[in-house]
């Protein structure tokens, strides 16, 4: 897209440009743009409202919104789920990268790295945020008690890190830089491992600040990176280069992360599901028997309470 002749005359105020900070257009980036010409990228499917929306929420001119829905359509059909962070990741992919390569790069990180992280139940990222849990513990226990404490919990604040890949937190100049690790890091490993390390040097960076402050909502503009802390303003884009350059010097070796997604589900998240499962099945008990007036009433509030919705409810969860 950044070679679309008229790409910054129609986009210079789109959503997903706002942590540009005049790092693109970069000779830099455009030279290691690979497809020469963008092919004609189209689908045959119908774009469920919420991908129009997103679309909306990351472009401004149609041309690049219908780009972007045709390869979220394609997406959503062939992974037979959908999720929010598909537009932020395909959105930013687009800038450098033809739609059939975006697809490529998508189905990748799907099949082989965030492996269930791009479902309607994300149970596999909220397994993770736990992960990182135990090894914020580890590492920084000053950190995770000042959290737990406050009752911020690791999926209400990992998710812009884990399964939009930081796109909407991190400033451009360092975003490439993370998308150039992350992604030859796991096309070694077929790991998502360095999101780990990067969550660590994140929570180290701003942990002066955010150990002293109580405020929840400071707390968790902190842990975004938020420009409105006047102290990140000035010198984000130094803070966040360093962030992704230190995250290498965490070395998770010795973890056996098998184990502690298996722990992680045991302990924090299997009796929530079944516990929503039973709430679930008594509601449609107590529907069944309900007046049939009432029926179709009472059966579209009872939808299943699942990770999606437990998820959901969390403070500051939805992605914006």
């Amino acid at each position: 897209m950044l070679r679309r002749a008229d790409f910054w005359k129609e986009e210079s105020e789109a959503p997903l440009l706002r942590l540009n900070r005049s790092f693109l257009p970069s000779d830099e980036i455009l030279q290691k743009i690979e497809d020469n010409a963008e092919d004609d990228f189209v689908t045959n499917f119908d774009h469920v409202r919420i991908i129009r929306l997103d679309a909306e929420r990351t472009f401004v001119n149609i041309k690049q919104r219908t780009t972007l829905m045709h390869v979220l359509s394609f997406l959503q059909n062939e992974f037979n789920s959908y999720h929010q962070a598909m537009s932020y990741v395909a959105g930013f992919l687009l800038l450098t990268n033809s739609p059939t390569k975006v697809i490529e790069k998508m189905r990748q990180l799907h099949q082989n790295v965030l492996i269930d992280y791009w479902t309607e139940e994300p149970v596999a990222f909220a397994t993770d945020a736990y992960v990182f849990d135990y090894l914020l513990a580890d590492y920084y226990p000053d950190i995770h008690q000042h959290l737990s404490k406050h009752f911020i919990l690791p999926e209400t604040y990992t998710q812009k890190w884990f399964t939009t890949l930081c796109v909407g937190v991190l400033p451009f100049k360092a975003l490439f830089q993370f998308f150039d690790t992350f992604v030859t890091n796991a096309s070694s490993t077929s790991t998502n491992i360095f999101l780990f390390q990067f969550a660590l040097s994140l929570t180290k960076h701003i942990r002066e600040g955010l150990l002293q402050t109580k405020n929840v909502a400071v707390m968790y503009q902190y842990l975004r990176l938020d420009s409105s802390i006047p102290q990140f303003d000035a010198k984000l884009d130094e803070l966040a280069v360093s962030i992704v350059d230190k995250a290498k010097d965490y070395d998770l070796s010795s973890y056996d992360f098998v184990k502690l997604r298996e722990k992680a589900y045991n302990e924090k998240l299997r009796s929530r599901l079944e516990a929503a499962k039973r709430s679930h099945d008594e509601r449609k008990v107590s529907i069944t028997s309900s007046s049939s007036d009432h029926e179709s009433e009472e059966e579209e509030e009872a939808q299943p309470i699942t990770m999606k919705t437990l998820v959901n409810r969390m403070e500051n969860l939805h992605i914006e």
